[in-house]
């Protein structure tokens, strides 16, 4: 009986896991930067909501 070969899900290269070390670093690394990018649009959404109360608030 053939014994099936295990391979990276991402790259195809031969691995014991289903994604090879090399692959999870890319992604874990990928993530971490897409959390940092949606972050700082959020702080920056909320300072401009937070200008826009402070402006209404003064105007009255």
């Amino acid at each position: 009986m053939t014994e099936k070969k295990k391979v990276c899900m991402l790259c195809g290269k031969p691995s014991g896991e289903s994604i090879c070390e090399s692959c999870k670093s890319n992604v874990q690394g990928e993530a971490a930067h897409n959390k940092q990018k949606m972050e700082k649009q959020v702080k920056v959404g909320s300072e401009v909501e937070k200008d826009k109360i402070v402006k209404k608030h003064l105007d009255k």
